[in-house]
């Protein structure tokens, strides 16, 4: 099981480097779009403002929340106070990145556009709090489900929403968008931190006593 853990930290790794990374790749920076940046695009793109495309701008944000929960449960492992400390300060950076900056932040939790991610942030960042702490008493089976759900929503829900809105990007740069590395390294994280959780998932049977 420990091994396991160990290769959860890559994961992670993976899923915020890609939330960070190109997810539309183009020759020109100033095109270049990374999923945190997608969730600003789109607030300015026709065919979302008039409602004609379904976007849900705070999808893009799944795998940056995704992330800093993981590292706060597996800080929560951690034997150095020190090593502790400097990931649960990096994931409280990371869970609160969505957020706008001031002064808006100031009224975020009743803006209209901002309040939705105002409270999916809040609650992100409870759910790391208390995997810090509780993360070392739950059942081995219950934390490993716990990673497969992690990993799927990382694999899956930002990249697909990526996929519905690309042709419209490409409508919008009048050419073909290219995927950045973002979206596979994002993609690759999630897959391989559910594939982790499943083989925990395996090991808790194995380790089950068999009755006489």
């Amino acid at each position: 099981m420990s091994v396991a853990r160990r290769w959860l930290w890559l994961a992670l790794i993976l899923i915020g480097a890609g939330y960070f990374g190109p997810w539309v790749a183009h020759k020109d920076a100033g095109l270049i779009q990374s999923a945190d940046d997608l969730a600003e695009f789109v607030k300015f793109m026709p065919v979302v403002r008039s409602g004609e495309l379904a976007i849900i701008r705070e999808l893009f944000f799944i795998p940056i929340w995704i992330t800093a929960i993981g590292l706060a449960w597996q800080a929560g492992r951690l034997k150095s106070a020190r090593l502790r400390w400097a990931v649960l300060t990096l994931s409280g950076l990371l869970v609160f990145t969505p957020m706008p900056k001031y002064p808006e932040l100031l009224t975020t939790y009743r803006s209209p556009e901002f309040a939705a991610t105002f409270w999916i942030t809040i609650m992100a960042a409870l759910v790391a709090v208390g995997g810090l702490i509780w993360g070392r008493r739950l059942p081995d089976r219950v934390e490993a489900s716990l990673w497969i759900v992690l990993g799927i929503a990382a694999a899956s829900i930002a990249p697909l929403h990526f996929v519905k809105l690309q042709p419209e990007i490409a409508k919008l740069y009048h050419a073909s968008v290219n995927v950045g590395w973002g979206v596979y390294a994002v993609g690759g994280g999630g897959v391989g931190g559910g594939g982790i959780g499943v083989w925990m998932w395996i090991a808790t049977i194995k380790q089950r006593p068999r009755s006489t």
